[in-house]
């Protein structure tokens, strides 16, 4: 069994792996300048592979793109909802 905790502001979410689930997933970092330029490669990542891409400003963690997936299954374990927010015409 892995776990896994994932630190959001100032809680902790704590996420096991049952022997039926996969090994922990690969986790990437990219300088956010860096990820200007490659934000097709890091999105082709969570995607289809379903690995996540920490950001860094000035080489504190400060943002993570992950898979929907994952953000679905990650607000569901949490019981939370999100309201989507639309461009205003």
């Amino acid at each position: 069994m892995y776990i896994i905790a994932v630190s959001a502001l100032k809680s902790t979410m704590v996420l096991m792996y049952t022997p039926d689930m996969s090994a922990p997933k690969k986790e990437h970092q990219e300088k956010i300048a860096d990820f200007r330029n490659s934000i097709a490669d890091v999105i082709e990542r969570a995607r289809y592979f379903d690995e996540t891409t920490v950001l860094t400003s000035r080489g504190k963690r400060v943002a993570v793109l992950v898979g929907m997936d994952f953000y679905e299954r990650a607000l569901e374990a949490l019981g939370e909802q999100r309201e989507l927010v639309t461009p205003e015409s």
